[in-house]
């Protein structure tokens, strides 16, 4: 794979990595409850994680990677898109918080569609399997804590 084109796709990654921090640590602001504080905190800590990982990233990490499929409840898939306000609820917060998950998977994969070259597909696939972690994640809570 072409290197420059390798080191594009990865800044572009890492600046939606650090989106998603600011993200979930102003959640956390607006979050009302210590719990629900610290679950966004570790969501802003996670992504912050991601973004390290992406910093040192090379080629042949993505090469060797072992890309796990993950579970899609499509909770998210069903939701309108929002934005985070002073009082939005932790329903709200979540919602949203799905949604910005779901619109990365489907980014990334767009993205990786019409790609021939084998490794950049393959990072596009780490990247999908990255976000869809958080998706199901948040999408799980959602659906212990909000649907129950």
């Amino acid at each position: 794979m072409d290197e420059k084109k390798f080191k594009e796709v990865i800044q572009f990654a890492i600046q939606r990595e650090s989106e998603s921090v600011d993200f979930y640590n102003q959640a956390s602001q607006v979050a009302k409850f210590s719990g629900t504080k610290e679950l966004f905190l570790d969501f802003a800590k996670q992504e912050e994680g991601h973004r390290k990982l992406l910093q040192g990233l090379d080629m042949d990490k993505v090469v060797k990677a072992r890309i796990e499929s993950i579970p899609d409840l499509k909770i998210s898939d069903y939701m309108i898109d929002s934005e985070l306000k002073s009082d939005s609820s932790y329903a709200e917060i979540l919602r949203l918080a799905m949604k910005r998950e779901e619109q990365s998977v489907k980014l990334y994969t767009a993205l990786k569609e019409p790609i021939t070259d084998p490794d950049l597909k393959k990072l596009f696939t780490f990247l999908v399997g990255e976000e869809s972690k958080h998706k199901y994640q948040l999408e799980k809570i959602y659906d212990d804590e909000i649907l129950r």
